[in-house]
């Protein structure tokens, strides 16, 4: 979805370039260059990097203690006519539960990650993304580009065409159902 989206804004802007009279000025950068360059992105990643660990220590904890609990199973209750039915079955309820336990915590853990990412980076981006718009309004740029992705870091609005596209495409649609259809009947 993202290099779909990647790909629509480049080619929204190849579009809006050639239709442009003057001659657009654009620039590039590597953005993850510039924010492997800066301290703070190395302590946000020291950061994540502490709560990964705590988080894959708890995960670890669960599942070393799930297995315990199979291996138990196995050993103790699973061929072992001195225990019911019922028992047992409530034995492998748990086990049950402790492994849904689990996947809810790795999902859980791993949007939380993401989250406590983009919450730590926000202030760093925007940082970049000032800087980035700094540069572009003081050497007369119309477009700075990442190098890498093609994603737009800083642009002069007057080149973004996208309600215009909005607009011609419910245009299109407008079209497309207001034209009779064709009805073959004979």
């Amino acid at each position: 979805m993202k290099r779909l989206t990647n790909f629509v804004i480049l080619s929204l802007m190849i579009f809006a370039g050639s239709a442009l009279q003057a001659q657009s000025r654009i620039a590039y950068a590597d953005a993850q260059k510039i924010l492997q360059s800066l301290k703070e992105t190395q302590v946000v990643q020291q950061k994540l990097q502490g709560e990964q660990e705590k988080l894959y220590r708890h995960l670890q904890y669960l599942q070393d203690s799930l297995n315990t609990m199979q291996d138990d199973y196995v050993k103790n209750y699973k061929d072992n006519p001195l225990f019911k039915q019922n028992v047992k079955q409530s034995f492998l309820k748990g086990i049950e539960e402790l492994s849904y336990v689990i996947q809810n915590n790795q999902q859980k853990y791993q949007d939380d990650l993401y989250k406590k990412q983009q919450e730590l980076m926000e202030p760093i981006l925007d940082k970049v993304r000032k800087a980035l718009e700094k540069i572009r309004k003081a050497d007369g740029l119309d477009f700075i580009l990442d190098s890498a992705s093609g994603i737009l870091l800083s642009y002069e609005t007057k080149y973004d065409v996208t309600q215009r596209a909005i607009d011609e495409l419910v245009k299109m649609s407008t079209e497309t159902d207001s034209k009779p259809k064709d009805s073959k009947t004979k």
